[in-house]
């Protein structure tokens, strides 16, 4: 990975020179290549953090690729745990010498690291592709602390919303309760096509 991102620095290139085995041969820890993407998915949002909008935006976009990948690459190879995914015991000397004479580092391991890397290439082309920004809309109700919270979040993001009250009326009351699934919670946060109830335990 930090050949595949030209990343230079070898202080980054050691951060990650434990994850073999899981973490040092640790199996119970997720696969090497998993970490290493983890860590990659940061140093790729990374940012100055005297610019704080910059910052939480990075941070948020971090996790979601990171997360992304993690998906994925469960629904790929059925977990992401070393030893789910390697049927040798690293805790014995015995069995890390078969896993080198086997081979399967080049069958298993390999796929891992590529399967990593091509996640991380295709977050990485999305970003650079221009973005047209959606549209946001957040329906609240006076007094609503979580809606304050989601609305803050927006602005210290840098994100333009339009606000939807309660208090404007019956029809704004109507959406609320159809787009929460009757529910009524606020805030629902609306982006584009995406309807998400409640912010931060709200």
């Amino acid at each position: 990975m930090w050949e595949a991102f030209e990343m230079g620095d070898e202080d980054m290139l050691w951060s990650c020179i434990a994850f073999t085995g899981g973490i040092a041969g640790h199996q119970q820890a997720p696969c090497g290549a998993v970490s290493a993407g983890t860590v990659c998915a940061g140093l790729l949002h990374r940012c100055s953090p005297e610019d704080k909008q910059a910052a939480k935006q990075g941070r948020l976009d971090a996790r979601s690729v990171a997360g992304s990948m993690v998906k994925d690459f469960k629904e790929k190879f059925g977990s992401i745990i070393c030893r789910d995914l390697i049927p040798y015991d690293f805790s014995k000397p015995e069995g890390y010498r078969q896993f080198q004479e086997s081979g399967i580092w080049k069958e298993k391991c390999d796929k891992y690291v590529q399967f990593v890397i091509e996640k991380l290439y295709e977050a990485d082309s999305k970003r650079s592709l221009p973005q047209n920004p959606q549209k946001v809309v957040i329906y609240t109700k006076p007094g609503c602390p979580y809606c304050a919270a989601a609305k803050k979040d927006m602005e210290e993001r840098g994100v333009k919303y339009e606000e939807r009250s309660a208090q404007d009326g019956a029809a704004v009351i109507a959406e609320i309760k159809r787009l929460s699934g009757g529910s009524g919670i606020v805030p629902v946060i609306v982006t584009g096509e995406e309807v998400k109830v409640g912010f931060g335990g709200g």
